[in-house]
């Protein structure tokens, strides 16, 4: 997993650097002793949990995670204190943990095992997250996508778990609540399925879309996906199912 820790104290954060490698030996760990820079971090980078420390001069520990939340809505903080009163103030803003310095492996692996939000795999290969905001990941980074229609369109795909689409039928779910000229959304769509053809390829991962003339489908055995496993029984997946899917698209509250 990739961790950032944030604390304006060198020594702090060299300590429970070595905690967290101790739990976790193949932690990637990034570093910040400002809130500013953790926030650039942040904004470039995709981080699977952060250690956040309360007490920072300038921009406080509390200030910077209810930016954070903003701009990563299902990134897993742990705040990081000495100072137990900050305790109720932390827990208000629904993160992740709450541990009081100095952090014990018995802290950290607790708090890495009641996880608030799911952790994308860091397995090699093409991994869709279902729970939660959909995101699409290779080796462990997020896919980038050039429109933001083209990564609904593969979210619907995957969600449809092999299932053959229309071009008509993606098109109703994509634009549901739009009135659009149907030559410009058939145009648009187009240049929607060369999009999504153009990303996949671009990461080696082009097989697992299928379309034939104006059938859409995709290969439900050549992808990692929380949903998938989940359905399979397997319990590691199953409980990051917290009643949340897919949020940022309305047709999927209905699944």
């Amino acid at each position: 997993m990739k961790y950032l820790i944030i604390d304006d104290e060198p020594a702090a954060i060299r300590d429970l650097s070595m905690v967290v490698s101790d739990v976790d030996p193949e932690a990637v760990i990034d570093t910040a002793t400002n809130t500013d820079a953790a926030f650039e971090l942040c904004k470039k980078d995709t981080y699977d949990i952060l250690f956040l420390d309360i007490n920072m001069p300038g921009k406080d520990g509390i200030t910077l995670a209810r930016e954070l939340k903003d701009i990563m809505p299902m990134g897993n903080i742990i705040m990081v204190t000495a100072y137990p009163q900050y305790a109720l103030d932390a827990l208000q803003l629904y993160v992740s943990g709450y541990i009081l310095k100095p952090a014990m492996e018995d802290d950290i692996r607790e708090a890495l095992k009641n996880l608030r939000n799911p952790v994308a795999s860091r397995t090699d290969g093409f991994y869709a997250r279902c729970f939660g905001d959909f995101e699409a990941f290779y080796n462990g980074q997020p896919i980038r996508f050039r429109r933001t229609k083209t990564k609904e369109l593969l979210a619907y795909l995957i969600d449809r778990r092999g299932s053959v689409v229309t071009g008509a039928q993606l098109r109703a779910v994509l634009w549901e609540d739009e009135s659009e000229d149907g030559d410009r959304l058939s145009n648009y769509f187009s240049q929607l399925t060369r999009d999504i053809k153009a990303t996949l390829e671009e990461i080696g991962c082009e097989d697992i879309l299928k379309i034939k003339r104006n059938a859409y489908s995709i290969a439900p055995d050549k992808i990692s996906c929380d949903l998938y496993r989940a359905l399979e029984n397997d319990p590691k997946f199953f409980d990051h199912y917290t009643g949340e899917y897919m949020n940022q698209y309305s047709w999927a509250e209905f699944r």
